[in-house]
């Protein structure tokens, strides 16, 4: 027979002979990925250039993400540092005026405090001159009452505004 054909083959394989007495000619061995970064000694040798590419394309990579990561803490912490001094700025505005009301007050409860003593002691001269006439001494309980109840209000007034200037 000639060297074109095959000879047939009695056994039951259904693997076809390869051409050439088994060898793969003209195929090109694959490698993996390390083997084509760093070629064998075998191989022929390769250019650097793409390993050098790949390299500085992943450190650009990285700092590109570490500076856009840095400049958007900044921008936040700025944000952050200008919402907490506009909160101060507001807190003193409200502390002062507080301080403020808390005089009024004081200055209040001091004037009622004052007229409530000369009312007593006209209460007491009244009492000794005119000797009983009743429309007077209730006019002046009246007025005694009142200035007792607006004195109490004018207290609690007071311990309000102390209690918020601790909050605050």
């Amino acid at each position: 027979m000639s060297d074109k054909y095959m000879p047939a083959s009695s056994s039951s394989s259904t693997s076809l002979p390869l051409p050439g007495g088994g060898k793969q000619d003209g195929r090109r061995k694959r490698a993996g990925l390390f083997q084509a970064l760093f070629p064998s000694r075998t191989e022929e040798k390769r250019s650097p250039l793409p390993l050098i590419l790949a390299v500085l394309l992943w450190g650009g990579l990285a700092y590109a993400g570490y500076a856009f990561a840095v400049h958007t803490l900044d921008k936040q912490q700025q944000f952050v540092n200008q919402q907490i001094q506009l909160v101060q700025e507001e807190n003193q505005k409200q502390v002062r005026a507080l301080g403020e009301q808390l005089t009024l007050v004081q200055d209040e409860m001091k004037n009622v405090q004052s007229g409530l003593t000369n009312l007593e002691e006209d209460l007491e001269l009244t009492g000794e001159t005119i000797g009983g006439t009743n429309k007077t001494k209730e006019a002046l309980q009246d007025r005694i009452d009142q200035l007792n109840k607006q004195l109490v209000d004018l207290k609690a007034s007071l311990k309000k505004l102390e209690d918020a200037a601790r909050a605050w």
